[in-house]
């Protein structure tokens, strides 16, 4: 077994800091003026850091804002739960919560509609993850007959996704995303009667203070 150096592990853990930096810096500074407006030098000056260590990380603004596309869906998934329905809500109020709290995922969220990207940053990679994920928790809900049996799973995923983009784009043009926990909150009241399961509505908690009752913690980066 390889064993790791104080000094060398210091390193690493500098490094991982660095790069961390970077990315939370990249997503204010994204979210702030768009991708075609930002430069790598507003980035890692914010931070503190040098050209050099940015270079260090990333290769150009481009990898810089693949990096933040990448982050979106793994840091806003939430742990299994046995109503797959309540799952998929937690999950949407997690990622509001995220947008409202963390650089990287406003920063993340801002490219993915961003319609000033370069060919060679692809946001559509993000949206499939999305669907993907979605897809896969309704399969579940409706396998154990959690769902209407004429929901079908890869529908709902993706009018669900489509809908969810609306709200926040509605929300940040008119109140800066402050409304989006109700937003959200109106969007499952008039989703869910054709999801769910009727055994099922009465006990899912949709309220707009949600994550308020949830065990999470949401890294204020």
């Amino acid at each position: 077994m390889d064993v790791v150096l104080p000094r060398t592990r210091a390193k690493q853990e500098r490094s991982i800091r660095t790069r961390a930096l970077l990315l939370a810096a990249a997503g204010e500074v994204f979210a702030e003026h768009g991708y075609a407006a930002t430069t790598l030098k507003t980035i890692y000056e914010r931070t503190g850091s040098t050209k050099g260590r940015l270079y260090h990380h990333f290769d150009s603004k481009a990898d810089l804002a693949i990096a933040l596309l990448t982050e979106q869906v793994p840091m806003a998934t939430v742990p299994p739960q046995e109503s797959k329905i309540q799952e998929l809500i937690d999950t949407g109020f997690h990622f509001v919560d995220l947008m409202l709290n963390n650089s990287l995922i406003r920063g993340s969220v801002r490219l993915s509609t961003d319609g000033g990207l370069p060919q060679e940053i692809n946001a559509a990679p993000t949206f499939h993850q999305w669907a993907q994920h979605v897809e896969q928790v309704l399969t579940q809900a409706h396998k154990s007959g959690q769902m209407l049996p004429s929901a079908t799973p890869s529908e709902v995923a993706k009018t669900l996704i489509g809908s969810f983009v609306g709200i926040q784009l509605m929300s940040k043009a008119t109140d800066d995303r402050t409304s989006l926990p109700v937003r959200l909150s109106e969007l499952w009241k008039v989703t869910l009667p054709g999801i769910a399961a009727p055994g099922m509505l009465l006990g899912l908690d949709i309220a707009p203070d949600r994550l308020t009752r949830l065990k999470l913690t949401t890294p204020l980066i």
